[in-house]
Formats: C-alpha cells, structure tokens, sequence
C-alpha cells in the first residue's frame, strides 16, 4: 500500500524498521502528508498501523496516550489483533 485516504487527508504509507510510527497532523497550508509504520507481520507492527492510522483519522495525542506518554491504543491492536488471527484460522469453515 502506498497511500490511504483518512479523515484529515490522503497519506503517503512509509515503512520502517526501528521506530514504532510517526504520522504527519495537516495545517491550513500544508504540502503532502506522510505516515510512517513499521514493517512486519507481527502485532507490534500491527499496533503501529492501527496507531498511526488514529492519528491521521484526526485522533489526538491526549486521546491515545496516558499522561506518562504510553501508547493506550496497545489493549485494542491485541484485541484486535487476536480477533484477525481467529478468523483466520477459522477460514474456510465459515460460509
């Protein structure tokens, strides 16, 4: 995926490998917005998507962290993150 269109605009999708996301916040007059994830098939991966996304879809800071600054948007990349890997191995038994 290269771009995604959210609530505050179209995002370009850049990945990385060493930090957990960092997601551009528009301004009146602001050239192309970037987002940044990490690579990888696993939840932490997963959490910085999910994460970034709510940033880009106009979430704030003061919604998505606690006041020492820690990620609360975790609890719900592992729900559903294990909701995902449910339904997949259920694959193919559900109609």
């Amino acid at each position: 995926m290269k771009t995604h269109t959210f609530r505050n605009g179209s995002y370009r999708i850049e990945y990385a490998d060493r930090i957990d996301g960092v997601c551009d916040v528009p301004e009146e007059e602001s050239g192309p917005l970037s987002m940044t994830i990490l690579t990888g098939g696993n939840l932490r991966a997963f959490h910085s998507a999910l994460h970034e996304g709510m940033h880009a879809h106009g979430v704030p800071d003061a919604y998505l962290h606690d006041r020492d600054g820690t990620a609360i948007t975790w609890s719900l990349a592992r729900f559903l993150w294990r909701r995902l890997r449910e339904m997949e191995s259920r694959k193919g038994t559900l109609s």
